[in-house]
């Protein structure tokens, strides 16, 4: 059964990142870029630069490369904060809410019709625990990795 897990698990990761990939070609972003724009879409629509920053392990200097690349694009705007004007916050567009709604909604439905239809709510449950504890196994490796230098060239 081991065998066969990491068989699956190295197809899905495999997916994810063909995913990944034809998104940025679609939205003409990098890989950086896509994933602000996930975050700031997952958080509501609006986050920091500084909050980006950390998630993405860039400093304040690149945050502001990045946003200042994807304004440009037309997927974010960045404004005061409505009740601290000292901050700002980066919004994103509603032309960024389309796009990756076009993109991601056929996938994230069919998904979910398919997950209703092939297994039980116990099943869901494991599931939904595995996902959430892989998902959590790669944020400590990520933080590993970043607390490490870079291999000499």
């Amino acid at each position: 059964m081991a065998v066969e897990l990491r068989k699956a698990l190295e197809l899905y990761h495999g997916t994810v990142e063909d995913l990944a990939r034809e998104l940025l070609r679609l939205l003409g972003v990098n890989e950086t870029d896509r994933r602000a724009l996930e975050i700031v879409l997952v958080g509501g629509r609006s986050t920091t630069p500084g909050m980006l920053a950390e998630r993405l392990g860039l400093t304040a200097a690149g945050a502001t490369v990045l946003l200042n690349r994807l304004e440009k694009q037309g997927y974010v705007t960045r404004s005061l904060h409505p009740t601290d004007r000292r901050r700002v916050i980066v919004v994103a567009t509603d032309l960024t809410t389309r796009r990756v709604r076009e993109l991601i909604r056929p996938l994230a439905e069919e998904s979910f019709k398919m997950m209703l239809n092939w297994y039980d709510p116990d099943e869901l449950e494991l599931i939904a625990g595995f996902l959430c504890r892989v998902g959590e196994l790669q944020r400590i490796h990520r933080e590993r990795l970043r607390d490490m230098d870079p291999y000499p060239r």
